[in-house]
């Protein structure tokens, strides 16, 4: 089993209702404050993702990270987490959110074959959210994976609100993407994290080896829709940015395994450089590089 599925979301289901509470009572402001003393205590007390923190943040910055470091790391993580609740219940209005690409995503629909935006752990993928109000309420799906013990979600009410979800590890789930592609519709998924026994590519991210999953690709390759990269970056305080980048061309409609190394690498480069502009916004606190995985 992989070291991320093998974590639970810390804390008790009351705690995390709790937070839940005092976001929709107490306020995003109180909430800031009390994210302090939370992210202390998870910085103390959850090593893997201190560990996980310190590792990344020693590629991306190219130093030894100070602990402050990763205290700001995972604050970030804190912050974004705190307003999924706000956004879940479409309270946008308290974000100052600005986009950038909205163009070319316009510009792919043309083409008549969908969308298909790559999102990655760099950031909150729930501004998907905000992206299709933005985008006059186009259909959009999100092909993920549910975990059932994601209780922040449930009890948010996260996984309900936004886009159409579409189930990853289920018959068919790649079928219903490739559908909504052949009706000229938006598909976004995940493409930095392999799920247990799907196919995969090995690619340098951060001067470190990785894996990273072939489905996004495949389906790229199979549909012939355009392929963008998206990244929702938080900026600081309430402020939000929405990237879209283009990634080329699908790859050929017959390409398979090593044939669609390039397009991977291309991606996993693109990842790499807002990596590197935007470390506190990486959300991966276990190991994510082949060589730390092994040590896990």
């Amino acid at each position: 089993m992989n070291a991320w599925t093998g974590k639970a979301e810390r804390g008790s289901t009351s705690l995390i209702r709790l937070i839940v509470w005092l976001a929709r009572t107490g306020g995003r402001r109180l909430c800031m404050v009390l994210i302090y003393p939370i992210t202390f205590y998870f910085l103390l007390a959850d090593g893997t993702a201190r560990r996980a923190s310190a590792q990344f943040l020693q590629a991306a910055l190219g130093r030894r990270p100070r602990w402050t470091d990763s205290f700001q790391h995972l604050r970030s993580f804190a912050i974004t987490l705190l307003d999924r609740v706000y956004m879940s219940a479409g309270e946008f209005h308290r974000f100052d959110v600005r986009i950038e690409g909205l163009l070319l995503v316009e510009r792919a629909l043309q083409g008549g074959k969908g969308c298909l935006l790559l999102g990655s752990h760099l950031g909150s993928f729930d501004l998907m959210m905000l992206a299709q109000r933005a985008m006059d309420g186009r259909p959009i799906s999100v092909l993920m994976r549910v975990d059932p013990r994601a209780r922040l979600r449930s009890i948010a009410g996260i996984a309900q609100a936004g886009p159409q979800l579409i189930p990853t590890g289920q018959p068919g789930s790649l079928l219903r993407a490739h559908e909504a592609l052949s009706r000229g519709e938006i598909v976004g998924l995940l493409a930095d994290r392999v799920d247990d026994g799907a196919a995969s590519l090995p690619a340098v991210f951060l001067g470190h080896t990785v894996t990273m999953p072939l489905a996004p690709h495949v389906l790229a390759a199979r549909s012939g829709a355009a392929v963008l990269a998206c990244f929702g970056l938080h900026e600081g305080a309430n402020r939000y940015t929405i990237v879209f980048e283009n990634l080329g061309p699908a790859p050929a409609p017959d390409a398979r395994g090593a044939a669609l190394q390039p397009a991977l690498d291309r991606y996993t480069a693109l990842l790499e450089q807002y990596a590197r502009q935007h470390p506190l916004n990486w959300f991966n606190f276990y190991p994510y590089w082949v060589d730390e995985k092994d040590k896990a």
